[in-house]
């Protein structure tokens, strides 16, 4: 068989068998997004990810006012004095000072194959807020006196609150549940009495409470100045949002990182002035948010998919390296033998997929990667000449597999090592076939 008809067979077998490689990253997908609705319903039977916002300070003062109209009375205009009063419903302040620290434990939690990483947060929180005065009595004002106070702290799923305790000026208060905010869907709110407030006073917050979460943890801090620290016990984590942390530590054992907001970058005062505490949106509120996400490191979904980008270059690399074994050897290999062990290689990457769902990744690979090796040299012995042949071909295989499981473990550098690795198959391969006579190859079969 001519080496150019055969490369022409090969190169068919090679197309063919994308067809079942691409309906495998079909299934990798469809597995996948069961993974994802399996977190999302272990969130919706438990808690989701927690979004804190505040704590804010919500005041509404009642004031009145006189207002003088003209009336026509008897054919004369009159001016009529006239008192209005009107409420202004509620205003929002942020604290001058913000502290909250943080102490994440986490477990995960499994349904069938699947499951989802559920954190415990120990938080801890002190503000400080500069009491508002009330308007000044000029003009058409001749009044004004507080209404009521409260203070808000919103969180992104209520049901996550497993313990609460709050104090205010050092004094135990009760927690109420709901935001009493348009635009915070969930939360908690302590009134607070406004009996003795002065010009000029301040009023302390302290918070201690538990919370449960899933996958992230965020924060909208809203305070002239404010720190948000975080510890856990998980050591990936991702951090996201408007800002990244002043100086992430991550070890093995987990990782801790700090925020530190000053007056002048946080902007919170102008923010919250052209909020509307019933409007169903704040404007600007969301460049204040930043958090961290607790990534899994091995999702077996993610790696078999990054594997599978791969199989076209393995097939190619084995394929290659059976057509020159045969321009080397002068041994004949027919294009079904080379479709047999395309789809030896293809059935590596199902056998990834499923034996991930119980191994893990690093097993399920090893396991995969030794049969098909096995497999294809034991096939291959016969037509390459013998068992020795057939030996150093699986471990040629073998070796292709252990390179491929480095660049899926190394994504810094796998570009780098993929091209290292490209030329110097092509200059293995240039060197080795420089004194080959392509024109009589193939010409006298065996």
């Amino acid at each position: 068989m001519r080496a150019f008809l055969k490369l022409l067979l090969i190169g068919a077998v090679l197309i063919g068998l994308l067809i079942p490689i691409f309906l495998l990253k079909g299934l990798v997908y469809e597995r996948q997004e069961r993974g994802r609705e399996v977190a999302e319903e272990i969130a919706r039977a438990s808690s989701r990810a927690q979004d804190l916002v505040g704590p804010l300070l919500v005041v509404s003062w009642e004031e009145t006012l006189r207002r003088e109209r003209r009336v026509r009375q008897n054919g004369k205009e009159e001016e009529v004095r006239q008192e209005l009063t009107r409420v202004r419903v509620r205003r929002l302040f942020a604290p001058e000072t913000l502290e909250i620290d943080n102490r994440l434990s986490t477990r995960e939690r499994h349904r069938g194959l699947f499951g989802a990483l559920v954190y415990t947060d120990q938080l801890g929180m002190k503000a400080r807020f500069a009491l508002p005065d009330l308007p000044p009595v000029e003009g058409e004002r001749i009044a004004s006196r507080w209404l009521s106070a409260a203070l808000v702290l919103g969180v992104g799923d209520a049901r996550g609150i497993q313990r609460i305790g709050v104090r205010v000026d050092g004094n135990e208060q009760r927690v109420e549940p709901g935001s009493t905010l348009g635009f915070v869907a969930e939360g908690v709110n302590v009134p607070v009495s406004t009996a003795g407030w002065i010009s000029g006073g301040a009023l302390a917050l302290e918070l201690d409470a538990q919370l449960q979460g899933t996958q992230s943890l965020q924060w909208s801090p809203l305070a002239g100045e404010a720190r948000v620290s975080v510890e856990a016990d998980w050591p990936h984590p991702s951090f996201q949002g408007e800002r990244l942390p002043d100086d992430p530590k991550v070890t093995e054992a987990g990782f801790s990182a700090q925020w530190s907001l000053t007056r002048l970058s946080s902007q919170s005062f102008q923010t919250l002035s052209r909020c509307d505490p019933d409007a169903n949106y704040c404007e600007g509120l969301n460049a204040f948010g930043f958090g961290v996400r607790l990534m899994d490191p091995v999702d077996r979904y993610v790696k078999t998919d990054r594997a599978m980008k791969y199989a076209l270059l393995l097939l190619v690399l084995v394929f290659g390296a059976v057509f020159f074994t045969e321009v080397l050897r002068s041994v004949e290999v027919h294009p079904l033998q080379y479709g047999l062990v395309g789809a030896a290689l293809a059935i590596f990457f199902l056998l990834l997929l499923s034996l991930s769902e119980h191994l893990g990744f690093g097993w399920a690979y090893l396991l995969a990667a030794a049969v098909c090796s096995a497999l294809i040299g034991s096939y291959m012995a016969p037509a390459l000449g013998g068992r020795r042949r057939g030996a150093q071909f699986g471990a040629l295989v073998a070796l292709l597999y252990a390179v491929l499981y480095g660049l899926l473990q190394s994504e810094d550098y796998a570009l780098l090592m993929g091209s290292v690795l490209l030329f110097a198959l092509l200059a293995g391969v240039m060197l080795a076939t420089r004194r080959v006579d392509w024109g009589r190859v193939g010409r006298d079969s065996r």
